[in-house]
C-alpha cells in the first residue's frame, strides 16, 4: 500500500514537472539572454545627431608669394563646425544625414620700409588681411554595410556660399592708396567628400574626411548625442 502511494507521488511531480520548470527564475534569465539578437549595433541610426570640430589641411593659399625680404604672410589654421542629423526614416541600405557646415580661415601680410623725410628716416607699413568664410547645407549617405558599432564610412556633398573679406590700412601719409578699405565678396561653393570615423567612446570619437570645404582635408573630434 505504501509503495502504491510512493507511485503516485512520482508521477504526479513527473507530471507537473514540465510547468514548475517554466516558472523557474533561472529559466526566465536564460531566455531573456539568448533572445538577444537585434542585427549588430550601429553607430549611425534614425536617432543620431552629431557636432563635427575639426581644422583642416591642405587649405589654397591665395596670398603666399609675398615671403621675404620686409614681407611678413601668415594665415590661421582652416576651421571647421559642422552639424548632422539622420533623417528619420532609413533610405535604401543605411541612413541619410543631413545637416549644415561652417568654415574659416584668415591670411594676411605686412610690408615695412623706410625712407627719408623731413631730416628723418621713417618707418611705414601697409596691411592686407583676407578673411574666407564659407556657410553651406551638407548630406551624407551612411551605409549599413560600413557602419559598425563603433566605426563607419561615408560619403556626401557640399553645397552652400563663400564669403571672401579684404581689409587693407596703412600709416604712409604720401600712399596713393587710401588709409584703409574694406571690399567683400560672395560666390557659390560645392563639392563631394568621404569621411571615416570611430569612437573611442560612447559619444566621443575622431574623425577624418577627404573634400574641399574650407580645406581639402579635415580632421577632428566627433560628438554625438
Amino acid at each position: 500500500m505504501k509503495m502504491k502511494k510512493l507511485l503516485l507521488i512520482i508521477t504526479a511531480i513527473v507530471l507537473c514537472f514540465p510547468s514548475v520548470a517554466d516558472n523557474f527564475p533561472l529559466k526566465k534569465e536564460k531566455r531573456s539572454f539568448l533572445k538577444k539578437d537585434d542585427g549588430g549595433e550601429k553607430c549611425f541610426n534614425e536617432s543620431t545627431h552629431i557636432i563635427n570640430l575639426g581644422a583642416g589641411f591642405g587649405s589654397r593659399s591665395y596670398h603666399s608669394i609675398y615671403l621675404g625680404g620686409s614681407y611678413r604672410y601668415g594665415r590661421t589654421p582652416a576651421l571647421s563646425l559642422t552639424y548632422e542629423q539622420a533623417y528619420p526614416k532609413k533610405l535604401g541600405p543605411g541612413y541619410l544625414g543631413i545637416g549644415a557646415y561652417f568654415g574659416y580661415q584668415g591670411e594676411y601680410y605686412k610690408y615695412d620700409y623706410t625712407y627719408w623725410k623731413a631730416g628723418n628716416y621713417n618707418t611705414y607699413y601697409y596691411n592686407h588681411n583676407w578673411s574666407y568664410y564659407m556657410v553651406a547645407a551638407r548630406g551624407a549617405y551612411h551605409w549599413d554595410v560600413l557602419n559598425a558599432h563603433n566605426a563607419e564610412v561615408y560619403a556626401g556633398v557640399i553645397v552652400g556660399l563663400r564669403f571672401s573679406i579684404h581689409n587693407y590700412n596703412t600709416n604712409d601719409p604720401d600712399s596713393n592708396d587710401p588709409y584703409s578699405y574694406s571690399t567683400g565678396l560672395v560666390y557659390p561653393a560645392y563639392s563631394a567628400f568621404a569621411g571615416a570615423r570611430w569612437y573611442f567612446a560612447k559619444n566621443f570619437g575622431l574623425f577624418a574626411e577627404v573634400g574641399y570645404g574650407i580645406s581639402y582635408l579635415t580632421g577632428g573630434f566627433s560628438i554625438k548625442f
